[in-house]
């Protein structure tokens, strides 16, 4: 069943079930009023001929008992009455002249004659003697208004209940109307267009709130489709030309027969150029495995310090190489995190890499590591070209090149690369620059004092 179907049978049996509850209330509350005033009405007459009774009888026979009761029937309204006996039960006098007989002393109900009735009997002494008297009163006219009561409400159920479910079918449907034109707006939502949006209504309720929470979730996936597509276009960019490269090398060293010299510089060439393209596609599977979740990090207990040091040896040589000034602080206190070394390394490495390419001979480049807080931060610092702020916010995305003719053959793999494994690490890295005079790369890692 529709939602619509589900919420008209729902209000309509809650309705209904609260209608009958409700008739059913109105008409026994109403019954046990109209009862209870009847039955007060005759316990204070019954104690009002009591009274009489002893207050008003002069002599000892039964003659004036029964005079006395005969006064007092003559202010008792239309359809009540008194029957009075004596000790033994013989009736000595009835106003109206009925055959009522009883032996309840708490108000009781009777028919008589296909009249309903109440009645309340009693036992008086007047002067020594001892008689009885039953007082009753016709409950005819109130149950008469009672069925009257009964009738209205049975009819008003089924009328209310058509208004119920016609009135739940038009609010279900001015309810339910957005939701039909959210679900048309989104079949029309393909991979193609997932900029569109799907309209909020201006209600403030949870389907506002649902809209809003959809058009986020399409938004982060239109980022996420233009990011798969850009890295798609990127990485049949970049391997489109290695292997341009690698097969216009292996066709021009067939094309005429060469010396010994000349292969053999084709085929370092084809085997250069085939490094480079195997590193950009471990690269590319790194960070699709990344993408998915499978970090294939191990996790171990190192020094910050020993790292740097070991860094140091490996990166001395291209410092050389161009006359730059190359210095390492290494803490002076161990700092000790939770890692995987190599991928620690890497980081370090690429920071490292990417400051010597774009800081001119005679530059200088610094890394360091200390404490802040609760954290371990490594900084890489160099006296090169800056960043602009333009370039600032994009150098973490694949592929992107500041300055592509300074890259030294790189395809902008290194800072994404580096900006993954710090956060698999629980860091982050934030960047400093000032354009003409250098930068600062810092890595937070938490220490492992932290992570215990």
């Amino acid at each position: 069943m529709s939602i619509r179907l589900r919420l008209i049978l729902w209000h309509s049996t809650v309705f209904f079930v609260g209608l009958v509850a409700f008739a059913i209330v109105v008409w026994i509350g109403t019954r046990s009023v109209v009862y209870n005033d009847t039955d007060t009405w005759l316990v204070r007459q019954a104690a009002g001929l009591d009274q009489f009774l002893r207050m008003e009888t002069h002599g000892t026979d039964q003659a004036a008992v029964v005079e006395e009761a005969r006064e007092f029937s003559t202010g008792l309204p239309q359809g009540s009455g008194i029957r009075l006996f004596d000790r033994n039960g013989v009736p000595l006098y009835s106003q109206p002249d009925t055959a009522i007989t009883g032996a309840a002393a708490e108000p009781s109900s009777l028919i008589h004659n296909g009249t309903p009735l109440r009645m309340v009997h009693r036992r008086v002494t007047v002067a020594g003697q001892e008689f009885q008297f039953a007082m009753w009163r016709s409950l005819e006219e109130s149950e008469e208004a009672l069925n009257d009561l009964r009738f209205v409400l049975l009819m008003m159920i089924p009328v209310f209940l058509v208004a119920s479910v016609g009135g739940g079918w038009v609010v279900s449907r001015r309810a339910l109307r957005p939701v039909d034109e959210i679900t048309k707006a989104a079949r029309r939502i393909s991979l193609q267009n997932l900029s569109s949006s799907l309209p909020v209504p201006s209600h403030k309720d949870e389907l506002q709130r649902l809209c809003e929470a959809w058009n986020e979730m399409l938004h982060r996936l239109d980022v996420a489709a233009g990011r798969l597509r850009q890295f798609t276009a990127d990485s049949s960019h970049e391997l489109r030309t290695p292997v341009a490269f690698i097969r216009t090398t292996a066709e021009l060293a067939l094309r005429h027969p060469r010396s010994e010299e000349d292969y053999r510089d084709a085929i370092r060439k084809i085997r250069d150029k085939s490094s480079e393209l195997t590193g950009i596609i471990e690269s590319l599977m790194e960070l699709a495995r990344a993408d998915a979740g499978q970090t294939g990090l191990s996790f171990a207990l190192l020094d910050v310090g020993e790292l740097v040091t070991e860094i140091r040896s490996e990166v001395e040589p291209f410092t050389g190489q161009k006359n730059l000034a190359w210095a390492v602080r290494p803490p002076s206190q161990e700092l000790s995190v939770m890692g995987d070394r190599g991928a620690l390394r890497r980081v370090l490495l690429a920071l490292l890499d990417n400051a010597m390419k774009f800081t001119p001979a005679s530059g200088r480049i610094e890394l360091r590591a200390s404490a802040a807080s609760n954290e371990v931060v490594v900084e890489v610092e160099d006296s090169g070209i800056g960043i602009s702020d333009q370039h600032l916010t994009r150098i973490f995305d694949r592929f992107y090149q500041v300055d592509p003719a300074r890259s030294g053959g790189g395809v902008g793999l290194g800072l994404p690369m580096a900006q993954w494994i710090v956060q698999a690490h629980s860091g982050r890295i934030e960047v400093i620059s000032d354009l003409q005079h250098g930068s600062i790369f810092r890595v937070f890692l938490p220490s492992a004092a932290t992570r215990v």
